[in-house]
């Protein structure tokens, strides 16, 4: 009975980081062109939270 509940958060964790690549990707489309929301998506994709702080760090300076 204790494995239901992990199958479950492994969904919606998975789905979760699709939306935030998303919205990292919309966001900095809207801010500096499609060039560099791609370049954060990839960023945010490939390394995870560690680029979604990134993103939040360098997002706020500007």
């Amino acid at each position: 009975m204790e494995i239901i509940p992990i199958l479950l958060i492994i969904p919606i964790l998975y789905l979760l980081s699709y939306v935030i690549l998303f919205w990292v990707f919309v966001d900095a489309m809207g801010k500096h062109g499609a060039n560099i929301g791609c370049l954060w998506g990839l960023i945010v994709f490939v390394t995870g939270p560690l680029g979604l702080v990134a993103y939040l760090i360098v997002r706020n300076a500007d």
